[in-house]
């Protein structure tokens, strides 16, 4: 199976050399100024992937202020980029086949091609490259199409997507740092780290009505716990992490909130069994958006390495988040508000509770947030 799958790559490759031509263009040489229509391809990745590249995407803005950019990205992922103040148009790329209703395939074709098409197309490749994004900027009739050097689609033959290829870093950097690489090839500069999510009032309206419905007092120290991560060895174990909970409201006048995704709802029942003579409230499954309404609400959130982290970010809550097979060098928020554990030998289940509570103690102390007395 996956021999024949190589087979169709490369032989879709090949189709896709005959119609498009990849004449090797230096950056130096790039048409800067006729860059009216941008396009930036980000769907082949997560949730968590498109935030961390919002700090590119700002720089784009700054340097081409008066620029239409278009972002194609997955349908799921669609809302976290909504309301960004740098982004003009928001493209939604379909997982499903059955997403693909002849409405939705003229609407895609439409935003793409509109207008005869982009100035550029952007690939914003970080650890991974897809085929389909390569096609998505082929097809957007871009003249130039920039993408990192460090991944090939065939390691036995020449570059036949991107026409203009921008360095990638050897030295162990942060993914942000990677993805700005990319737009300084078009004179985009970092103005920041920061990852971006704009939220609406009537969401976060919203998720004071969520905290009510819980019973969360007004002005109580709230401190968010996500326990989930679609991988297992990304996820902290739950016997470890109930203590953790028990241990921080035996010490701190808190309410602790458990935040849930859509495959965790299983998992909060496993938690909760394992937490012993503690009161926690739940908060209910609820539309990513809103979600991150709640998340903005909360002094402290404690998750695993997912998305749940960069969305915490993007909204500047602090976090301390468990790391194991990616290095939190790379993947932890690049900011002090963030501190991100891994073990010596990089297990999830090597992370001690009293690497987690001396973590909490650090956070809550930068908070201004003291322990109970007696």
């Amino acid at each position: 199976m996956e021999t024949l799958e190589k087979f169709f790559k490369k032989l879709l490759i090949a189709l896709v050399g005959v119609f498009h031509s990849a004449k090797r263009i230096a950056v130096t040489n790039l048409p800067l100024s006729r860059f009216k229509r941008i396009l930036v391809v980000k769907q082949h990745d997560q949730l968590g992937d498109l935030l961390v590249t919002t700090p590119a995407l700002r720089a784009l803005r700054k340097r081409f202020p008066h620029s239409h950019i278009s972002i194609v990205v997955r349908e799921y992922t669609a809302p976290m980029i909504w309301e960004n103040p740098h982004v003009d148009s928001v493209i939604v790329f379909y997982e499903k086949l059955n997403r693909w209703t002849l409405n939705n395939v003229r609407f895609f074709w439409e935003q793409l091609r509109g207008d005869d098409g982009f100035d550029c197309a952007i690939v914003m490749n970080s650890v991974s490259r897809s085929l389909s994004s390569d096609i998505i900027a082929v097809l957007s009739k871009a003249k130039y199409i920039i993408g990192p050097n460090h991944l090939s689609l065939d390691p036995n033959s020449q570059e036949k997507i991107y026409n203009v290829l921008t360095q990638r870093s050897r030295k162990v950097q942060h993914e942000s740092e990677h993805y700005l690489d990319i737009v300084r090839a078009l004179d985009a500069h970092a103005d920041g780290l920061d990852y971006d999510l704009v939220l609406t009032e009537e969401e976060e309206s919203e998720a004071e009505k969520v905290l009510y419905n819980v019973g969360v007092q007004s002005g109580a120290v709230k401190i968010g716990v996500h326990f989930g991560a679609l991988n297992k060895e990304k996820r902290f174990p739950l016997d470890k992490l109930a203590k953790v909970i028990e241990w921080i409201k035996a010490h701190y006048t808190c309410e602790v909130l458990l935040i849930i995704g859509p495959h965790e709802v299983q998992l909060r029942q496993e938690l909760l069994s394992r937490i012993r003579n503690t009161e926690v409230r739940s908060i209910p499954l609820l539309p990513i958006r809103i979600s991150s309404a709640v998340i903005k609400k909360l002094h402290l959130l404690l998750c695993n390495d997912t998305a749940t982290m960069h969305i915490a970010s993007a909204l500047r809550v602090p976090t301390i988040s468990f790391h194991s097979i990616s290095d939190p060098a790379q993947w932890k928020p690049p900011h002090e508000r963030h501190i991100g554990l891994r073990a010596n030998d990089n297990k999830i289940t090597s992370i001690s509770v009293e690497m987690v509570t001396s973590a909490v103690e650090t956070q809550m102390m930068k908070l201004g947030f003291h322990k109970k007395e007696g």
